[in-house]
């Protein structure tokens, strides 16, 4: 409770929020007080409302977006539907998206200007890889460039880095969202011979839009796609009392807002 309450005490999102509620609250003390003077005079105008009922408004909407316990339950409907990965049987290849790469970044052993999203997909891919049941798998790293560098190269090395044999390593570096991730890694694996199912690795959070889109575009082929969700955001068991706004309950819902407009975009374009 103590840790919690130094975060809000010197979180930024917490702080505008209480300036929220006290300019909220003096709003409504001073539409109170206009309201009693007018019943005691003569005058017939009525005390406008409206901007206490859109202070109100902008209170709820920030508590929807900060408010860890109501953040956290709405990342987990989009995530646990697919927290799949322990069932997956072990299979020929696995494939592991980037999440993103510092547009800064000058060469591939950079490791740090991976993002925290790209980092613990390729993180976990190579632990998977790494163990002794999948000395045979081989991996597709897949993400194209912002400038340069591309996600593939930098995690490809990444991945050698960790002891990751590099004839174990494909790299898919020609996309430029998950759509054509899926379609260039489909063209590479035609030539291919896969048993078992191609594993997906990526954010638990993306995984609902990739895992469909993957599986749309093999649907053809007859090749089996199964999710393996790293990065998981949602937080369970949040207390009640974690109502007052945090910065990194407003970051994470910014990740799901992307999610949530990126899936409807996927499925008015017909790729899901």
């Amino acid at each position: 409770m103590g840790s919690l309450f130094r975060a809000w005490v010197i979180d930024p999102v917490a702080l505008l929020f209480l300036f929220s509620l006290v300019l909220l609250i003096a709003l409504s003390i001073k539409t109170r007080s206009r309201a009693r003077s007018r019943r005691g005079s003569s005058s017939s105008r009525k005390v406008p409302v409206w901007p206490l009922v859109m202070l109100g408004l902008w209170v709820g909407v920030f508590l929807v977006c900060s408010a860890p316990v109501i953040v956290n339950p709405l990342i987990a409907l989009m995530e646990d539907p697919y927290l799949e990965g322990v069932s997956c049987e072990t299979g020929s290849h696995m494939v592991v998206l980037g999440g993103g790469v510092d547009s800064r970044i000058r060469n591939v052993g950079e490791f740090e200007r991976m993002s925290p999203a790209t980092l613990s997909r390729a993180t976990a891919a190579a632990r998977m890889l790494l163990s002794q049941k999948e000395s045979d798998t081989h991996i597709i790293v897949a993400g194209g460039a912002v400038r340069q560098i591309a996600e593939a190269e930098v995690i490809s090395a990444y991945l050698q880095q960790l002891g990751v044999a590099v004839e174990r390593i494909t790299q898919e570096s020609g996309s430029s969202n998950t759509r054509e991730n899926a379609l260039n890694v489909a063209a590479l694996l035609v030539d291919e011979t896969v048993t078992g199912p191609v594993r997906l690795v990526t954010s638990a959070m993306h995984m609902p839009r990739a895992l469909n889109t993957f599986r749309n575009v093999f649907a053809a082929s007859g090749i089996r796609v199964c999710p393996v969700s790293v990065d998981v955001q949602a937080i369970k068991a949040v207390p009640a009392y974690a109502l007052m706004p945090q910065s990194t309950a407003i970051a994470r819902f910014d990740l799901l807002l992307h999610e949530a407009v990126a899936l409807l975009a996927y499925r008015l374009k017909g790729w899901l």
